[in-house]
Formats: C-alpha cells, sequence, structure tokens
C-alpha cells in the first residue's frame, strides 16, 4: 500500500491506504498486456432478495430525478444480461451493479468459483491454456440439478438484514441530519417499499431501509479501475446498501470497505468518494471531530 496523507479541515491528519497490486509465479506463463485486473471483496448476502423486490421503475426513478436535480450526482443503471430470464435486464448486484437476479449471481458463482455446471451455466469454465481442468472428470451434466440450485437461490434470498440499532441515540440522531446536510442520501437512497418476489411471500410488499439508489456513479479516478463491466466504465460503481455495515466487524473480524477493501472502516470509504461525490467528501472534511464521529455513529447503526 502507498498511504496518503490529508487533513481535515480542523487539522485532524488522517491516512489513506492505495493498493499496489501485482502478481507473480503464474502457472501459465505471462499474462496478456490486455489483462484487466481488478480486485473484489465479496458484498454482503444480507437482504439480496428485497433488493430484488425493488420494483425496476423505482431504480429508474432514481436516476430520472438526479438527471434532473442541479449538482453533479447523475447516477444510471446498469443493463446486463440475465441467464434465468434470458433477457437484459437492470443489474443491481455485483460492485458495478453487472448482476440483474439472485439466481444468475448463484449459478454464476458456482460455475466461475468452483467449477460446478449448472442449467443457467452448462459449460466448464477452462480457459484453453488449462489442460488439467479440460481433462478433468465431470460431475453430471449439469453438476448440479435445479432444484439444488434453486434452495441455494431461496436461502440467500431470505437471508435478512440486521434491525437497526441505537435508533433513538441522540449522536445517532445528530449523525442522520449530517448525512443528509451532506447530500449523502443522494446516492444512498434511504428506503423503498418492494414489491413481488418470486422467492417468497413474505419478502413482498415490505417497507425496507437498504440506503442505495443501485445506479453507478463515477466516483473519480483515485477509485477508478479502469475495468468496464456491461454498461458500466472504468470509473463507475453501484452505490452499496449501507445496511449492517456496523456489524462487519463483528460478523468478519475487520472493517475493510469498498470493491477491494482498501478502507478501514467507514471514515476512510467516505474520504475515497471523489467524482460526483467529491462535494460530499468535501462536507466531511469540513466537519468536527463530534460531526464525524456522529455521522460514523450514524452509518454503523443502519
Amino acid at each position: 500500500y502507498q498511504e496518503i496523507a490529508g487533513r481535515f479541515a480542523d487539522g485532524t491528519a488522517y491516512t489513506l491506504l492505495k493498493p499496489d497490486y501485482g502478481f507473480s509465479a503464474l502457472a501459465y506463463g505471462p499474462m496478456a498486456k490486455a489483462v484487466l485486473v481488478s480486485p473484489r471483496i465479496a458484498p454482503q448476502l444480507i437482504g439480496v432478495g428485497l433488493l430484488e423486490a425493488i420494483p425496476e421503475a423505482e431504480i429508474l426513478a432514481n436516476a430520472r430525478a438526479q438527471a434532473a436535480a442541479a449538482g453533479p450526482i447523475k447516477g444510471v443503471p446498469n443493463r446486463v444480461w440475465d441467464a434465468p430470464s434470458g433477457k437484459t435486464r437492470i443489474g443491481r448486484f455485483g460492485w458495478k451493479a453487472n448482476v440483474a437476479s439472485i439466481a444468475h449471481q448463484t449459478a454464476g458463482a458456482f460455475n466461475g468459483d468452483i467449477g460446478i455446471t449448472s442449467s443457467l451455466f452448462p459449460d466448464e469454465a477452462c480457459t484453453a491454456a488449462q489442460k488439467d481442468c479440460l481433462a478433468a472428470p465431470r460431475g453430471g451434466q449439469p453438476e448440479i440439478d435445479d432444484k439444488t440450485l434453486g434452495d441455494v437461490v431461496f436461502y440467500q434470498a431470505t437471508l435478512a438484514p440486521p434491525a437497526r440499532r441505537h435508533v433513538n441515540d441522540v449522536t445517532v440522531r445528530k449523525g442522520e441530519k449530517l448525512f443528509h446536510a451532506a447530500q449523502c442520501a443522494a446516492c444512498h437512497r434511504p428506503g423503498y417499499e418492494t414489491a413481488g418476489s418470486d422467492h417468497s411471500a413474505a419478502l413482498a410488499r415490505q417497507r425496507i431501509h437498504p440506503y442505495t439508489d443501485l445506479l453507478l456513479h463515477d466516483l473519480g479516478e483515485g477509485l477508478a479501475d479502469g475495468r468496464p463491466d456491461g454498461q458500466a466504465n472504468g470509473r463507475q460503481w453501484k452505490t452499496p446498501p449501507l445496511w449492517g455495515v456496523g456489524l462487519i466487524r463483528d460478523v468478519n473480524q475487520h472493517d475493510r470497505l469498498l470493491h477491494d477493501g482498501r478502507a478501514r472502516g467507514v471514515m476512510e470509504a467516505i474520504l475515497w468518494h471523489g467524482g460526483e461525490a467529491e462535494a460530499s467528501r468535501d462536507r466531511v472534511l469540513s466537519m468536527n471531530r463530534d460531526e464525524r464521529e456522529a455521522l460514523v455513529r450514524f452509518v454503523e447503526s443502519l
């Protein structure tokens, strides 16, 4: 990591970590110069069924409202091919909203991550250079049946987000006001009402608060990975939901955030925001210590 030093307006120093990635001991020879690399940490699985149940019209309404409003915030949806429906749909999952459904994400992970084929992804994910992979025994055609795949999809779709904590805490309520004053809610939209769900009736017609617009935003050169994905370009990222962020430390024994885990906690994640979010970041830089602590406490209460 390269350390990047900075100061808040009140003189308090901070340090950000800029990662520098490389590869060694490659098993199949040098990589082609055209290979694009963008490290990822796994996003949370909580609440994905509820996110899938948000009406598409609401996501498009977010984009229209931002386009009509003054200021730099101009989110756009990603549109990607969805294997279960065989159609191009609005992306909702992944760091660049490059997947439209839980079923596509799950079947794609079975195939691409651990080599298990399904009716949605029936071909092995071996490259031409991977002779051992191509010659390996197969576990069936496909290797996971539709019912088992469906059970895994159902399990993921019904993982509930945690209840909010410390809702009436004075500091948390102060942080909520600062969150809105800094225009963070322009992208991290607080609430929706879900429509129907193919997974469970329990997901339908629920009032939820994921704090996302599910749109792509240009977050500046500091976070750019130069890697397009669907209609997302190399500077765009989907607004991640904020619910459950305050429990990541308890679950994972760390609080590394952003797509590659470079941020050590909520405040560093905010300070990496640029591009469309530069004005909001600058508002946070102008806050005093008590205001910054209140803002973080609010985000961690979600």
